[in-house]
């Protein structure tokens, strides 16, 4: 029984530091791909803990891939965080498809990407699943943060 009680503690623990850690990343996903200490610290965070089969981290530990990819220095070093990257996003969303926030993330990573890296296949079907799904959204500041990239990224040709 105390087993059974011990493994229930750790367990819940697991899912508090990953609902803090999604958190942590949610509020620094942008400054994820302009810093490197801030793209640094997250990826070695989610590095660090075990989020299992939590799509949303493996898709952000995709994407937190492809921010090394703009701060490291090397070629093959950049190609090789943005080939991981790539995978593990494009895992998180085959495993849910249906997730707004996984298919707003790629597509806002595509539409930044340049085009000769070969990772724009989805930009159109991401963006008309994401604003057709957008309203069953409860966040209000997650709909007006997708409503202004996609306004930002039309004005500006990468969408």
């Amino acid at each position: 029984m105390k087993v059974v009680m011990f493994a229930m503690i750790l367990m819940c623990n697991s899912a508090v530091a990953q609902d803090t850690l999604l958190n942590h990343i949610r509020r620094n996903v942008s400054e994820m791909f302009q810093t490197e200490n801030v793209c640094v610290s997250i990826l070695e965070a989610l590095e660090r803990n075990d989020y299992g089969e939590d799509n949303l981290l493996l898709g952000y530990h995709g994407a937190a891939s492809i921010g090394m990819a703009r701060h490291a220095a090397n070629p093959f070093k950049k190609m090789s965080y943005l080939n991981e990257g790539k995978e593990l996003l494009d895992r998180s969303i085959e495993r849910d498809a249906q997730n707004v926030e996984l298919r707003f993330l790629r597509l806002t990573i595509q539409a930044n990407l340049p085009s000769f890296l070969g990772y724009s296949d989805n930009k159109e079907s991401d963006k008309s699943f994401v604003l057709t799904n957008l309203e069953g959204t409860n966040d209000d500041a997650f709909r007006n943060r997708v409503r202004a990239f996609v306004k930002r990224a039309e004005e500006e040709g990468k969408l």
